[in-house]
């Protein structure tokens, strides 16, 4: 009988616990994919299929375009703050990547260059220089 009566506590207990968890908003990271050129700090990114209105951070305008898939921060744990928090690469066929044969694997990589004429972004033209810098000869 005491036996019952301690498990009943027990059960009580996690009855409790778990209806306090549901209403606790913890931050949250989430996935998802630019869907049209940020406008300033707003950035609309596709989440789970849903079109949502996130925040762009001043330190990533210059690095977030379309197609980009970003990683969002949940601020609130509700969905009502959605926060770009940096980029893990773009949906794009279009990218320039540098590999690192002696580790065997990439270590850097560019998904849009910024145009000269519109200074938008974009991966339309890339154009490649190289040469010596000190003696002014560069080769494209």
């Amino acid at each position: 009988m005491a036996e019952q009566s301690q498990q009943d506590l027990i059960n009580g207990i996690n009855v409790l616990i778990d209806s306090r968890m549901k209403s606790v908003n913890i931050p949250k990271t989430i996935v998802g994919t630019v869907v049209q050129d940020p406008d300033g700090y707003d950035c609309i990114v596709k989440v789970y299929g849903t079109e949502k209105n996130t925040i762009l951070p001043e330190h990533l305008h210059d690095w977030v375009s379309k197609d980009d898939i970003v990683i969002l921060q949940d601020t609130k744990g509700d969905g009502s703050e959605l926060v770009v928090i940096g980029s893990s690469g773009s949906t794009r066929d279009n990218s320039l990547v540098i590999e690192d044969t002696e580790k065997d694997h990439y270590i850097s990589g560019v998904t849009k260059f910024e145009d000269s004429e519109t200074d938008r972004l974009s991966d339309e033209h890339i154009k490649i220089e190289w040469g010596d810098v000190e003696n002014g000869r560069y080769n494209s």
